[in-house]
Order: structure tokens, then sequence, then C-alpha cells
């Protein structure tokens, strides 16, 4: 019985999520991704300047560091407790 319960504990830790580090990291990565998706190829038919390289080389740069910054955040938040 007791080994039983030690188990099921074990499963039970080894799936909880007690830190909102992974949810964090999780929406970071689906921004970086949907930028790159979705406002590259807008980037390179639809430019003012006519300069399509210069703008999508801005662009991955600014994706680039807002990924770094939420990166970041989420490691802030490696002991903050999730609410649900």
């Amino acid at each position: 019985m007791i080994r039983t319960l030690l188990v099921l504990f074990l499963l039970f830790s080894s799936c909880a999520q007690f830190s909102r580090e992974d949810q964090f990291r999780e929406e970071c990565e689906k921004t970086r991704n949907r930028s790159y998706l979705f406002m590259l190829p807008i980037l390179e038919r639809h430019t003012a300047s006519g300069n399509t390289e210069l703008n999508a080389s801005v662009w991955i740069v600014n994706a680039e560091l807002a990924y770094k910054k939420c990166v970041s955040e989420s490691e802030k938040n490696r002991y903050n407790l999730r609410s649900n």
C-alpha cells in the first residue's frame, strides 16, 4: 500500500508543473515562430522603402531581441507558483 502511494506521488510530482517558467518559455517559442511564419513574408512583399532585405534583417533582429527578453522574464518567474 505504501509502495503504491509512493509511486502515485512520484508520478504526480513528475507530471505537475509547479513553476510558470515552462509556460512562459512555451509562449516565447510560439511568439517567435509566429513572427517568422507570418511577418517575414509580409515584409518581403510590402515595404515602403523598397529595401526588403534591410526590413527583414531589422525584423529578425527585433524578433530575436524580444525572444531573449521573453526567455529572461521566464527565468525570473522560475519560483513563482502557478495559479491554476
